[in-house]
């Protein structure tokens, strides 16, 4: 069963990157080569089947309007409490939306679209991680039996981890719904980031399996040494193996 759904969290105000982005748009819309980030993760899940990509949507909503028009499998739909709740809240909003097994993404990676090839299905939950990255701000991942235990930005003395987060998720039929009682139940504090819940919720309650892809060519686009990255690793990369 192929995933026909998306959710990309975009609701942030990416304040890192403001550099570059200054108040003209939201960091998801930062061109690369003429194209925003956001789009080329558009694309990439319409090549791989999907006919449903809900945007969640806060800081400058207006400006991610016109993707609606561009692309008619995008809806965009809004989260306005974005300044208050983190990206937590925003994966919440689609609980009425979403009930299909989908792909959760955040807004801000580039990424080879091969790379979603790794998640078809939909009969299990699945986080798409990496090797770690020549870059700040890695999230790893910590394990017990391929599942998915632990996120974090401290490595707390490990010489070796297990590897990275890449932004990239399939998750199963129900899951939001499960997820938010989960989230209700546990009296979780919204000003949480989305995926650190989701690894305690896949460590008691319902397992996100690892599926790592070592040498996956991505970055995450937080700041101007990453924006650096992108443009002169991953997207001559991308752009090379889609010529072929």
């Amino acid at each position: 069963m192929s995933i026909k759904t998306a959710v990309i969290l975009a609701a942030g105000k990416g304040t890192r990157l403001r550099s570059v982005t200054g108040d003209s748009f939201p960091k998801p819309l930062t061109p690369l080569n003429g194209v925003p980030i956001i789009e080329y993760s558009i694309k990439a899940l319409i090549g791989a089947g999907v006919n449903k990509v809900f945007i969640g949507c806060g800081h400058m909503i207006e400006s991610f309007s016109y993707l609606e028009q561009k692309y008619h499998e995008v809806e965009i739909v809004e989260n306005p409490l974005y300044d208050v709740h983190a990206s937590i809240y925003t994966l919440l909003i689609f609980n009425d939306r979403v009930k299909a097994p989908f792909y959760l993404l955040e807004s801000d990676i580039l990424y080879d679209p091969a790379a979603l090839s790794r998640l078809e299905g939909g009969s299990k939950n699945k986080i798409l991680t990496s090797a770690p990255l020549d870059l700040d701000d890695n999230v790893y991942f910590q394990s017990d039996s391929g599942v998915l235990t632990r996120l974090t930005k401290q490595l707390r003395g490990q010489s070796s981890p297990e590897g990275v987060m890449t932004g990239i998720w399939a998750l199963k039929e129900g899951f939001i719904q499960r997820y938010k009682r989960f989230v209700e139940d546990g009296g979780n504090d919204l000003s949480k980031d989305y995926e650190t819940v989701i690894a305690e919720y896949s460590k008691t309650s319902e397992p996100v399996f690892i599926e790592h892809f070592e040498d996956m060519n991505w970055c995450e686009i937080d700041n101007e040494r990453h924006l650096e990255y992108a443009m002169s690793k991953v997207l001559p990369a991308i752009s090379e193996e889609g010529t072929n």
